[in-house]
């Protein structure tokens, strides 16, 4: 599979992870991803090489973190693509949106288990206000972005 198409693929996969915010958030007020703390958290560990943050909220900001915090988003979707492309070739999971739905819930360990602690957030969210709550949501948006993985695979018929 070329790269560009590989990379098309993981930015629209994202695409439709960030417009399922949005949407939500009109029908819950739950809002989306706050990604300035994730550039927040990326600049921290770029330039003082600490990847497990305290507090990452009352730190103070820094410089070009929001955008720094969407390219991390948009690389790790990116990097999800190729780690399910692989998957394909390595005939572990089909390009079928019911393997990039699994695929999909299968990698929310990450958010769980290193980002949410590596934002100060603790492991499966327990520092957080509602723990279970920020855990199922970082379920329900793996979940569409795997499926958004597997249609996007599926269509390109690999």
């Amino acid at each position: 599979m070329p790269y560009v198409e590989l990379v098309l693929i993981g930015i629209g996969s994202c695409v439709v992870f960030d417009l399922w915010q949005r949407l939500f958030q009109v029908f819950t007020s739950i809002p989306p991803t706050n990604w300035s703390l994730v550039g927040r958290w990326f600049i921290g560990v770029i330039s003082k090489g600490r990847v497990f943050a305290e507090q990452l909220g009352e730190a103070p900001k820094a410089k070009y973190e929001t955008a720094a915090g969407w390219l991390v988003h948009y690389a790790v979707a990116i990097f999800y693509a190729a780690v399910f492309a692989l998957l394909i070739h390595l005939e572990y999971l089909r390009a079928s949106y019911l393997d990039g739905f699994i695929f999909g819930v299968a990698t929310v360990a990450v958010p769980w288990l290193f980002f949410m602690p590596a934002m100060g957030n603790g492991v499966f969210a327990n520092k957080t206000p509602n723990p279970l709550l920020a855990c199922a949501l970082a379920l329900m948006m793996h979940s569409i972005f795997g499926l958004s993985l597997g249609i996007g695979f599926s269509i390109r018929g690999v």
